[in-house]
């Protein structure tokens, strides 16, 4: 089940302390459509590096959008969204009701990683080490820096295009997701994402609700990120908590 089509338009609270943006932006939330698979791709990957592009830490764009697109787009693309801003898109939210959701994530994650194991094996990323690094830490390491996740819970992980932040977007995207959960009758959902020193999503989260289930160090961006990385699992029941400002 997936949210009708609405249009929103959102003020920008920020028009007043920088230049850069519009006294208002318009955008549209709509279900996901087949031909936004190579967008919503693309802008995985331009923000897969703390929402920056991932390429510094991983180069075969191709297998990492597959990690981080397919077990939704294949299995629910039912509840997925996208926002279109100026005839592009804006960000797009993927999201699961499946109970054995985790486990399909775990079945095709590992074809992934096991096809980067190869490619890093015959020397695709001898010219880039860094992308040889992050193959070795995703099988040797990834599933011991996962935080726990609420039992029974949907899931949704989103992304928003860096000209789009900060004008309610992401909150538009939850909102559409969360209309359509209550609508399934399901009352609780999670996310992940990562925070360090100067980028602490979770602060603004909580006042839309979401509370820290769980949160692990991991080592994915080391060395570039010296300070402490989280991966942080954040969970919400619904009708607990607004999300009624903007994101």
């Amino acid at each position: 089940m997936a949210a009708s089509e609405f249009c929103l338009q959102k003020q920008d609270r920020y028009t007043d302390i920088s230049a850069h943006t519009s006294g208002s932006k318009a955008f549209r939330i709509r279900p996901y459509r087949s031909p936004d698979r190579e967008d919503i791709r693309r802008l995985c990957c331009d923000t897969g590096f703390l929402g920056r592009p991932i390429d510094r830490i991983f180069c075969d764009r191709e297998l990492f959008a597959d990690l981080h697109t397919t077990p939704y787009l294949e299995y629910e693309p039912e509840w997925a969204f996208v926002a279109e801003a100026d005839g592009q898109l804006a960000g797009y939210l993927l999201g699961s009701v499946r109970h054995d959701f985790p486990w399909l994530f775990v079945y095709e994650g590992s074809r992934t990683a096991l096809r980067m194991g190869s490619r890093s094996l015959k020397g695709v990323y001898d010219y880039h080490p860094r992308s040889r690094l992050y193959v070795h830490w995703l099988l040797t390491r990834s599933f011991r820096e996962r935080p726990r996740h609420p039992p029974g819970a949907a899931h949704m992980h989103f992304n928003i295009a860096a000209p789009y932040r900060g004008r309610g977007v992401g909150l538009a995207l939850w909102h559409a997701y969360e209309r359509s959960l209550q609508a399934a009758g399901i009352h609780h959902y999670f996310g992940e994402f990562f925070s360090c020193a100067g980028r602490r999503p979770e602060l603004a989260y909580r006042r839309y609700g979401l509370r820290i289930y769980d949160q692990v160090d991991t080592t994915i961006f080391v060395p570039e990120i010296p300070q402490p990385v989280h991966l942080t699992c954040v969970h919400k029941v619904l009708g607990e908590g607004r999300a009624d400002k903007t994101s």
